[in-house]
């Protein structure tokens, strides 16, 4: 049975003093899960914008609404033990009639898929400064969250397994935050371990390990952040059809290795996947160091090497911690020059001032205002 339309200003509900009021529903759901953006409300008047992450649940609960819930409470119960700057919190759990509802803190700025989105790549493409300085950010709260402990002291084993484009966000004031952890896999006290391989995230940001269902660690996380880095310097995916690493001439799969690509062909199917996906499973599990080189040939040396280290087809060949990362990545920030807070801010206030001028220019109306874009990923808390 559908869930009635919600009209903005209808209060979703109270939590001692304060009201919830609903504002907007963000870009589509995902995992079971709608994504709404909500505003507190008190006797004073409204208070600040959050997000609302929420699962409805039905008299008889289907499999699919209840692994949503068992997700939803295990991020609320991870966040607990994140206190960093460089990661969207996330303030609680609460249960209202037939919904359970995670309050988090919305970002003050957008995502690094609507900064990209929003400068065309033939128009303004931002610098190589920008790439690493957010790189080096992301780094940070890895190495936080990679080495996070619980209350007893007992290494939680976190890898978000889903840094990606929508889930780094970028503040007014040029502040990084990695949001959303409701896919990271964790050691933590009471979770419901599955020992399922499914494809986790956005098929084309995963790493070639977790492409191909094998076991992931934290190394898979600097993977992922090698192509969103990659992807930012160039406008293109390093093994996205038809690029320059094919799968034509590659070297020859190993037996194990066919038996792993043909049962990742078979999950892809199962999920839906686009054909291209397939594809994009031949080329992770084929190419070699050789191919990277070519692709990073037009970067300057400061950045080039770092991320052809982060995107090694072997866990064993990439940097083996996010806080060794980082300080690749800071380094290069250093040789470009200096390059921080200040300078983000001021990038990113320019690159979508000059973007919003050529739209006004070619459509010969008003341009779109950047802070009305809402990702169902403003995963975060104050």
């Amino acid at each position: 049975m559908s869930q009635p339309e919600l009209k903005p200003g209808t209060i979703l509900f109270t939590d001692g003093p304060t009201a919830y009021e609903f504002v907007m529903r963000m870009d589509g759901s995902h995992h079971g899960e709608r994504v709404l953006l909500a505003r507190r409300r008190t006797a004073q008047g409204p208070g600040a914008t959050v997000v609302l992450k929420c699962v409805h649940l039905p008299a008889k609960p289907v499999a699919q609404t209840q692994r949503a819930r068992a997700r939803l409470e295990e991020e609320v119960q991870l966040a607990e033990h994140l206190r960093h700057p460089g990661i969207a919190r996330v303030h609680g759990l609460k249960r209202v009639q037939d919904t359970v509802y995670a309050i988090a803190e919305c970002v003050e700025g957008n995502s690094l898929d609507t900064l990209i989105n929003m400068v065309p790549e033939h128009f303004l493409r931002y610098s190589e400064s920008f790439v690493l300085y957010v790189g080096a950010q992301v780094a940070n709260a890895l190495a936080y969250a990679h080495a996070c402990k619980d209350a007893q002291g007992r290494p939680l084993g976190i890898v978000h397994r889903a840094v990606d484009f929508e889930r780094i966000w970028v503040t007014w004031s040029g502040q990084v935050k990695l949001t959303d952890f409701g896919q990271a896999l964790s050691q933590l006290a009471g979770r419901r371990a599955s020992t399922a391989r499914r494809l986790r995230g956005d098929a084309y940001y995963l790493s070639p390990e977790a492409l191909l269902g094998e076991l992931v660690d934290t190394r898979s996380d600097l993977f992922q952040l090698g192509l969103v880095l990659y992807e930012m310097a160039t406008g293109t995916h390093p093994l996205d059809p038809p690029l320059a690493v094919s799968s034509q001439g590659a070297r020859p799969l190993t037996v194990q290795e066919q038996v792993l690509v043909k049962a990742a062909f078979k999950r892809a199917r199962a999920a839906g996947l686009e054909p291209s996906v397939e594809e994009l499973i031949l080329r992770a599990a084929t190419y070699t160091p050789e191919d990277l080189e070519p692709l990073a040939a037009k970067l300057s040396a400061p950045l080039r090497g770092p991320i052809i280290k982060l995107l090694q087809r072997d866990p064993a060949a990439r940097y083996q911690t996010a806080q060794e990362a980082e300080l690749a990545l800071r380094a290069g920030l250093e040789r470009l020059g200096a390059y921080g807070l200040p300078e983000a801010a001021e990038e990113i206030a320019d690159k979508l001032a000059a973007a919003g001028a050529q739209l006004v220019t070619a459509a010969g109306g008003l341009a779109p205002d950047p802070t009305r874009r809402h990702s169902q990923d403003t995963v975060s808390t104050r």
